[in-house]
């Protein structure tokens, strides 16, 4: 792996927009607990941390802003070449609900949709008492502990974020796989009757029970989550579209938005492991979820054996490769809950996939940064793969990243990797999306966007 790139612009096998982490969100469900952010600084509640971010009822906007530009722009950066596809790496939308379901498609796919801000933190009540609100109040005129931050005066901005978002879609071909947040509350715990009762309800949390403390609130979380939202509320407009959808029903909006890779199997079986063929590439995707719930993922032993078959048929054709995708990537498949010996963690997985020499890159999201992670073969000198994880559109630096994989005259593969931003006009949701994100981001800005070498580099395998 590495070495010097062959001179000229070789031939495009595959032309890539890679998307990741979206987290459309309902910012008002009630299946959210926005008051854990405010106790950021105590470590003990770090494992259910961020909770809240002050532009989370903008996420929508920024993703529709990348497929806008995406669709006046649909050529690949390096190349010049038509997009084969965009592929999303999961986490989609935030809380496993029907309407964020319904908005990130009709975005994807093409329509309108509108996701309401009324009744969220954005509004300060007298829940709280009479002092300065907690969470970031847009408005001018009203204390908050954000505006001193310097988080800015937005006049009118819930009425404009709550506004209805129409969409053309990308006008080309596009793929998903599940994330946590896709299929998990708050991409943690899995839907049980009183967390779906609290979701669809007419009441909203707004700070934890009194004298609230339990042992390990990660865990709690995941097996009980409701126990989180017993403490001072308000009332909201209830709403049934907050229910709880499960893998099925996400493939199926995904499928009959036009995306591709879920046919009508997958949604009857409840599996979303899934291949894709272009002229010379086969996109394996792989769902990571872990199936007793929590954010980090896992793989099954019975997946790898697919995943192995796959690529024994690419194997077959010379002159194929292959691209894995999946949600999770290899320093988070560590999910042992429920202890499961047919459940493995990454080193399974890379083991797997080195037995393949036709794998060249393996595309994943999760961790809201961007890197770019080298896997040499422990044996083969020269040879293994490209681990490439693309940053999220919730947080900063809100990016997507062109893959471009091109085959030289002297058989060397190369992977061109573009970050793309959407710039979006001043003064727009999306542009205040992204100045928000940098100003949450703070200190960990540089880290999330990641070095030099994990952004626009060209990746190198040998013939």
């Amino acid at each position: 792996m590495g070495g010097t790139a062959a001179a000229g612009p070789g031939v495009a096998l595959l032309s890539l927009l890679h998307l990741s982490d979206a987290h459309v969100m309902d910012s008002v469900s009630p299946a959210r607990c926005e008051w854990i952010e405010l106790l950021a600084h105590d470590p003990y509640w770090a494992g259910l941390l961020h909770m809240h971010r002050p532009y989370e009822a903008l996420t929508h906007w920024a993703l529709a802003a990348h497929v806008e530009r995406l669709r006046r722009h649909p050529l690949a950066p390096w190349s010049q070449r038509a997009y084969d596809m965009a592929l999303c790496t999961g986490d989609n939308i935030d809380n496993a609900q029907a309407n964020e379901l319904q908005a990130f498609v009709s975005i994807l796919g093409g329509g309108r949709t509108a996701l309401s801000a009324h009744g969220g933190v954005h509004e300060p009540g007298l829940e709280l008492g009479e002092g300065a609100w907690p969470f970031w109040c847009p408005e001018a005129g009203v204390p908050d502990l954000w505006k001193p931050k310097g988080y800015p005066v937005v006049p009118g901005f819930v009425a404009r974020s709550s506004a209805e978002v129409h969409s053309a879609g990308l006008g080309f071909a596009w793929a998903s796989v599940p994330g946590n947040h896709d299929v998990m509350r708050q991409g943690t715990a899995l839907p049980n009757p009183a967390i779906e009762a609290l979701a669809v309800g007419g009441r909203k949390a707004l700070a934890g029970p009194a004298g609230f403390r339990p042992i390990d609130p990660q865990a709690l979380y995941v097996q009980q989550p409701e126990q989180f939202s017993t403490g001072v509320s308000r009332p909201i407009a209830a709403s049934a579209q907050r229910r709880a959808v499960d893998l099925c029903e996400w493939m199926a909006a995904h499928r009959q938005a036009g995306a591709m890779g879920f046919g009508p199997s997958h949604v009857t079986e409840g599996r979303a492991d899934t291949f894709i063929d272009t002229e010379h590439v086969r996109l394996i995707l792989l769902d990571t979820n872990h199936p007793a719930g929590d954010y980090q993922g896992s793989i099954g032993a019975a997946q790898i054996a697919w995943l192995e078959a796959r690529l024994a048929e690419v194997e077959q054709q010379p002159g194929r490769i292959a691209v894995l995708a999946s949600h999770h990537g290899s320093v988070s498949l560590v999910n042992t809950l429920g202890a499961d010996p047919e459940r493995l963690q990454g080193q399974a997985l890379t083991e797997a996939v080195h037995r393949h020499p036709c794998v060249v890159a393996w595309l994943v999201g999760h961790r809201h940064l961007h890197r770019v992670t080298p896997h040499p073969h422990p044996d083969a000198r020269g040879r293994g793969f490209w681990e490439i994880t693309t940053a999220s559109i919730m947080d900063w630096p809100a990016q997507t990243r062109a893959v471009e994989i091109l085959r030289h005259t002297d058989g060397q593969l190369e992977i061109v990797c573009t970050l793309q931003d959407h710039h979006a006009e001043a003064g727009s949701l999306a542009a205040l999306h992204a100045e928000l994100a940098l100003r949450f981001a703070g200190s960990a800005a540089p880290y999330m966007q990641g070095a030099a070498h994990d952004g626009n580099v060209r990746l190198l395998l040998p013939p």
